[in-house]
């Protein structure tokens, strides 16, 4: 049994704003990744082949998505937070604000300044809105619910996010390096964010980071 740290106890004014911070600079830090153009995270590959396969922008799939998500786990039963449905809506909302308004960098060593830092922004923007306690995001609930059926949390994360990444490449989503720096990254960045630059912040969860 994957061990569950107690909900933070803090103003809520103050909790509300870090989970607003957090999922802003989570949409920001998604787009730098396109912005870049080396490929995206596993959730984004399937959230830009199925944008180019209906004509949508990215971020009003990642919208899409997330609310077939929200339906899903009304129908397994699971806890929805402040931060579940407000996951759904700014961070689409954001990643199509900031790919709106920047153009793709044509020099290297700024698109790939964004590349390596896409992992860092999402680290800390998983850092603050998780540390909010208000919830996890809606794709990570699903891996609650699979967490809840018996299976562990590596393979259910493993699981989930392979396939993803497979239906995003056969739908012509974007992936290359990027993705692999994205997959091998965040993790370790939100690791240092929690507990080497901020130690005393509250983690939500225990079983894992990324939280979409």
């Amino acid at each position: 049994m994957e061990k569950r740290l107690p909900r933070p106890n803090g103003p809520l004014a103050g909790r509300l704003l870090s989970m607003l911070a957090g999922l802003v600079l989570f949409g920001a830090g998604i787009s730098l990744l396109f912005l870049a153009d080396f490929g995206v995270g596993p959730w984004d590959v399937f959230h830009d082949g199925l944008a180019n396969q209906i004509d949508r922008s990215v971020g009003t799939v990642i919208i899409g998505v997330g609310v077939l998500m929200l339906v899903l786990l009304v129908a397994f039963r699971q806890p929805l937070g402040i931060a579940t449905l407000a996951n759904v809506v700014i961070i689409g909302v954001v990643v199509d604000a900031t790919m709106d308004a920047f153009a793709m960098p044509s020099t290297m060593w700024v698109r790939l300044l964004l590349m390596f830092g896409s992992p860092v922004m999402v680290g800390l923007a998983s850092m603050l809105y998780l540390g909010a306690g208000l919830g996890v995001g809606p794709r990570d609930g699903m891996m609650t619910a699979l967490m809840d059926s018996g299976r562990s949390a590596r393979l259910a994360r493993t699981s989930i996010e392979l396939g993803i990444l497979v239906l995003g490449i056969l739908l012509g989503g974007s992936y290359g390096v990027g993705t692999v720096v994205f997959a091998l990254g965040v993790g370790p960045s939100y690791q240092f964010f929690s507990h080497r630059v901020w130690p005393g912040w509250v983690e939500l969860t225990g079983f894992g980071v990324y939280r979409r």
